[in-house]
C-alpha cells in the first residue's frame, strides 16, 4: 500500500490545526507546540538570568577528567590481561596464544558518554515523576497562555481611547478639561474626573443618578459608585490581583485600573487644553494602574508619572510586560517602557515645563 505524499500529510495537519484555531480549540494546537518547542522559550527566558557558578563548573570538569582517565587506564589494564582477553585477538598465523588488544580511546569515549547518558536519564526520570505528581496535585493551570498580553493590551488601549473621547468632549462643552477632583466649600472631596466624563462614555443614565452636591462616598451616592464601569477596568482575562482587594479597604466601591496625571488633571482646578504649551503629543493625560487601585469615583485618583513605571502602589503600571499604556493629550495611546529615563517621564508629566521629551 502506497503511503500518501508528504505534502498531503503536511497540508492535512495544517488544515486540522487551522480548523481547531477557528473553532476555538486552541489548546489542541498549543499542547503539541509547547511539547515540541517549549524548551526553546524556557531557555530564552531563563538563560539571561543564569549566573554561572565557575567553581562548580571547574569541579565538574576536573571530575570528568578523572573519570575519563580512570576508565581509560582500567580499559588498558583489562585489555592487557591475557586471561580476560583470550579469544578476543590472535596473531595473524593463527597461534593459540592470544595477542594483546590495544584499548582504543574511542572505546573510553563511548563508555563515558554512556555513563553520562544513564546519569542524565536518571535525573530526567526523577524530574518527570516530580512534575507528573505536581500536575496531578496542583491547582495551578498547566498551560499559561499569554494571549491576554496582546489581546488584553489592545482592549486596554481602547479603554484609554474611550476615556480620551470623554475628556475632550467634556472640554468642548465646558471650555476646559475636568479637574482631577472637585471639592466642596468645606474642603470635602466631592467627585473625580472619571465621574464628570460619564455622560460622554455612554454612561448618561448612571451619571444622572449621582447627587453632585454630596461627596462621592456619601450614603446617598453609594449604589452608584459601587457600580462597575467596564471601561474603567482591565478587560477580563488580564491578571488583576489588586482588583480582588480586601473589601474593607475599598468599602465596596468599584475600583479603577486607570488614573489621571496629577499635573494636568489637577485637584480643585481645571486646565484648558491651550495651557498645555509643551504640546499635546508630549503630555500624559491618563495611564494604566495595577497596584494601589482607587475607586473610579475617588477625587484623589490621580498619580505622578514622574515616579516611574511599575515602581510600586503609587506609580502607573500594568501587567503587560515591560511598561504600561499611556494616553497622551492629543488622543494617542502609547506604550511607555518601565526603563524610560526619569527626565523623560518628568517631561511627559508636566504640561508647560518647556522640557523636551525624549525616547520612551
Amino acid at each position: 500500500m502506497r503511503r500518501p505524499p508528504r505534502i498531503i500529510v503536511g497540508l492535512a495537519i495544517f488544515g486540522a490545526a487551522l480548523s481547531f484555531l477557528c473553532i476555538g480549540l486552541t489548546i489542541l494546537v498549543e499542547i503539541p507546540l509547547i511539547l515540541l518547542f517549549g524548551w526553546i522559550y524556557f531557555l530564552l527566558k531563563t538563560l539571561p538570568s543564569v549566573q554561572p557558578d565557575w567553581s562548580a563548573i571547574g569541579l565538574a570538569l576536573i571530575t570528568l577528567a578523572f573519570l575519563i582517565t580512570g576508565i581509560h587506564r582500567a580499559g588498558r589494564r583489562w585489555a592487557n590481561d591475557p586471561a580476560k582477553t583470550a579469544g578476543v585477538g590472535f596473531d595473524s598465523v593463527g597461534a593459540s596464544e592470544p595477542s594483546p588488544v590495544a584499548w582504543k580511546l574511542r572505546w573510553t569515549a563511548s563508555l563515558v558518554i554512556a555513563l553520562l547518558l544513564i546519569f542524565t536519564a536518571g535525573i530526567s526520570v526523577v524530574g518527570v515523576v516530580h512534575q507528573a505528581v505536581w500536575m496531578m496535585t496542583s491547582q495551578e493551570r498547566m498551560i499559561d497562555s499569554s494571549r491576554w498580553r496582546y489581546g488584553g493590551s489592545a482592549v486596554s488601549k481602547n479603554h484609554l481611547r474611550s476615556i480620551d473621547i470623554g475628556l475632550h468632549n467634556y472640554a468642548d462643552i465646558h471650555g476646559s478639561l475636568p479637574s482631577g477632583g472637585t471639592f466642596g466649600a468645606d474642603g470635602r472631596p466631592l467627585h473625580s474626573a472619571m465621574t464628570m466624563i460619564l455622560p460622554f462614555i455612554e454612561q448618561q443614565a448612571l451619571f444622572e443618578t449621582i447627587d453632585l452636591q454630596q461627596p462621592w462616598n456619601e450614603y446617598s451616592n453609594r449604589d452608584v459608585f459601587e457600580t462597575v464601569v467596564p471601561i474603567y477596568q482591565f478587560p477580563p482575562g488580564v491578571p488583576n490581583p489588586a482588583l480582588a482587594a480586601n473589601p474593607s479597604e475599598t468599602h465596596g466601591f468599584a475600583l479603577s485600573n486607570y488614573a489621571g496625571n496629577m499635573h494636568v488633571l489637577r485637584l480643585g482646578r481645571s486646565m484648558q487644553i491651550s495651557e498645555i504649551s509643551d504640546g499635546t503629543s508630549n503630555t500624559i493625560l491618563f495611564g494604566e494602574v495595577k497596584e494601589g487601585l482607587r475607586p473610579w469615583g475617588d477625587p484623589l485618583n490621580v498619580r505622578d508619572p514622574a515616579i516611574g513605571i511599575n515602581q510600586g502602589p503609587k506609580s502607573f503600571g500594568s501587567p503587560f510586560s515591560g511598561g504600561c499604556n499611556m494616553l497622551l493629550a492629543d488622543g494617542a495611546v502609547l506604550f511607555v517602557s518601565q526603563t524610560a529615563a526619569p527626565d523623560v517621564l518628568k517631561a511627559l508629566s508636566t504640561p508647560a515645563s518647556g522640557e523636551p521629551a525624549g525616547e520612551f
